[in-house]
């Protein structure tokens, strides 16, 4: 039970960079599965830059979390998917509820939930 945050941690960080992986290296299918189309050269290399990196510092910084138990990560990566959560709760409110918006919401919440109970047990250890 005692590795369980550390296993739960580590898999997000898998999670998180195999999506970091996919929007540098198949950013089309990547892209359209999150509702985003390139515009030219600009376009992808944002795209790249900006979700992918999202995605792989994130996963970086859970793959050190949960390597090193570190609970400062753990609250680090915590702090970038609930910045994100929010995002989602602003556009709800200024735009409307997305077809399909409630599945990443429960995926950012359930790991923000595992982040911050990491975070928390490490800080006992």
């Amino acid at each position: 039970m005692a590795n369980l945050p550390r296993i739960l941690v580590a898999l997000a960080a898998l999670f998180f960079l195999f999506m970091g992986v996919q929007f540098w290296f198949a950013l089309d299918g990547a892209a359209q599965s999150f509702g985003l189309t390139p515009d030219g050269l600009i376009g992808r290399a944002s795209i790249r830059a900006d979700v992918g990196g999202l995605f792989i510092g994130g996963g970086l910084i859970m793959a050190h979390a949960a390597w090193k138990q570190c609970a400062m990560c753990a609250g680090a990566a915590a702090t970038i998917i609930g910045v994100a959560l929010t995002g989602r709760f602003v556009t709800i409110l200024l735009d409307g509820m997305p077809s399909g918006g409630v599945p990443p919401m429960v995926v950012e919440a359930v790991m923000v939930a595992i982040l911050l109970w990491a975070r928390a047990s490490w800080k006992r250890a």
